[in-house]
């Protein structure tokens, strides 16, 4: 049995806690964050001011990239509500 799972549910409690170190926390013990959870990690950021919102939201944005197929219009929308949480 791996440590997946309970990673993934004690992710998902701190992120409905906005717990943002608990987050992290099991955000590291997931091999793969699947995308939606990751953008919810970097709201999370934004939400607390987190020297690390930038980058975690570029990142974000190229996975969104590779691993989605957005439309140019939808792309840049998000990027412009990401730039708007910028600290």
């Amino acid at each position: 049995m791996t440590a997946q799972p309970h990673a993934c549910v004690r992710f998902r409690r701190a992120i409905e806690r906005r717990a943002l170190w608990l987050a992290e926390d099991a955000a590291r013990e997931l091999p793969n964050l699947p995308l939606e959870d990751a953008l919810q990690l970097v709201h999370l950021y934004g939400e607390r001011g987190s020297p690390k919102y930038e980058r975690a939201a570029m990142r974000w944005l190229e996975r969104y990239l590779t691993e989605g197929s957005p439309r140019l219009e939808h792309f840049a929308e998000i990027a412009g509500e990401l730039a708007k949480r910028d600290v």
